[in-house]
């Protein structure tokens, strides 16, 4: 399920969210879907993006409070259209 449309959609639809640890924490789209941890599940769309950034998705869905989401969806994202 997205984190900021909440459609439900196959795994291989949606684009997986993780927490990387390291000296600073950050969230990080995890294209090889094997990071540890919980994961958060967006579509590959600037509007998911924007509206999950609106509504501070990131943190609440990765529990991760205080972090904060991507400034920009990585470069790519949206080109699917919008959702």
């Amino acid at each position: 399920m997205c984190i900021a449309c909440r459609r439900r959609e196959p795994q291989s639809q949606l684009l997986r969210l993780a927490v990387l640890r390291a000296d600073d924490d950050r969230i990080v789209v995890d294209t090889d879907r094997r990071l540890p941890g919980r994961g958060a599940w967006i579509h590959d769309s600037a509007a998911c993006w924007k509206r999950a950034r609106a509504k501070r998705a990131f943190s609440t869905a990765l529990r991760a409070p205080g972090l904060p989401g991507p400034e920009a969806a990585p470069d790519g994202i949206g080109t699917t259209g919008s959702r």
